[in-house]
């Protein structure tokens, strides 16, 4: 009995495992495929017009540190993360991590714990919704291509936030 079982596990796993690559396969030869193909790795990935230093630009003069961020100096940073389409939309914006990484901690420190986990929640959520922001106002970006063609890529834009007058 435990041998049927375990066969018949295997077979059921094995058909799995050959229908996702048959899946695979299908959506990389058959450019006809109502599927996307979403790719990470490229032979040229995305970019922002102008390259890094545009971007770099671009974030600083369009980023708004949050008011209460400032009240409590906080600082830290927020993983970005989107699609950059064939054309060079941008879709799919979320955040993938959010990272306080300094605060003011005489002012910090004087808030009951139950605020000061509220807060850091409160942090992490403006910088997500910042970045956001303003990943939404950038122009296209120059899509990445796969075998000469430009194809959908995920893309990892990591965000700093600073105290403005510590700049």
């Amino acid at each position: 009995m435990k041998k049927h079982i375990i066969t018949s596990l295997f077979a059921i796993l094995t058909m799995g495992v050959a229908a996702q690559n048959a899946d695979i396969t299908s959506v990389k030869n058959d450019t006809a495929s109502s599927k996307p193909f979403v790719c990470n790795l490229a032979e040229e990935m995305p970019h922002f017009p102008g390259g890094e230093q545009a971007l770099m630009e671009f974030l600083k003069e369009n980023l708004k540190y949050p008011k209460l961020a400032e009240k409590y100096a906080v600082e830290g940073k927020v993983i970005m993360t989107f699609f950059v389409e064939n054309d060079g939309q941008i879709s799919n914006i979320s955040a993938l991590n959010c990272r306080i990484e300094r605060f003011k901690t005489t002012m910090f420190s004087q808030e009951p714990e139950v605020i000061q986990k509220q807060l850091k929640e409160q942090f992490a959520l403006m910088f997500a919704k910042e970045g956001a922001r303003v990943i939404r106002k950038m122009p296209k970006w120059i899509p990445g291509k796969l075998n000469g063609t430009a194809t959908k890529m995920k893309y990892n834009l990591p965000i700093h936030f600073f105290i403005p007058n510590k700049l």
